[in-house]
């Protein structure tokens, strides 16, 4: 069984960060409840990649998406012991292998085409917002100008209005 390299000890309840790194779950909890103020953002004892101990909403998430968002600290199940799944749960012939990867392919494609057209959309709406700055930059550049002819046009009565007043 491995250790824990916090606590130096075999792993009790391992518990996987982002970065791939196992701990036992009370170690990591630990670490996290010693930051002082609490904080969200926790780095990896061994690498010091961050990770969140924030879970995502998953209202917030598509249906078809759902099955794939984990939290940021995964529960880890290393042997037979402690896997709350029977051996015949794991696919061990190799149609059963086959269709798993078939499965995670169009999986892995789905989420692609998600990605393709999620980027085209945010392409969309950051031409839009460009759209919208040259706009109020145009607007500015006018508004100044207008402001400047008003101010010669000012200058100019006053000059035609002291003549006026010096020929009376």
């Amino acid at each position: 069984m491995p250790s824990c390299s916090i606590c130096i000890d075999e792993l009790k309840r391992p518990v996987s960060l982002p970065c791939g790194h196992v701990f036992c779950n009370d170690c990591v909890y630990r670490a996290v409840t010693a930051v002082k103020p609490y904080a969200n953002l926790h780095y990896c004892p061994t690498c010091r990649a961050p990770y969140t101990t924030v879970n995502m909403d998953n209202s917030v998430v598509p249906d078809h998406l759902r099955p794939h968002v984990l939290p940021h600290i995964r529960r880890l199940f290393l042997d037979e012991r402690t896997s709350p799944s029977t051996s015949s749960d794991m696919p061990s012939e190799p149609q059963t292998q086959f269709a798993e990867c078939s499965r995670l392919s169009a999986e892995n494609k789905t989420l692609r085409f998600n990605c393709d057209m999620w980027r085209k959309r945010a392409e969309c709406h950051a031409a839009a917002t460009l759209g919208l700055l040259n706009l109020a930059r145009v607007a500015r550049d006018e508004a100044l100008q207008m402001k400047k002819e008003r101010d010669e046009l000012q200058a100019q009565f006053q000059v035609m209005k002291r003549k006026r007043d010096a020929d009376e």
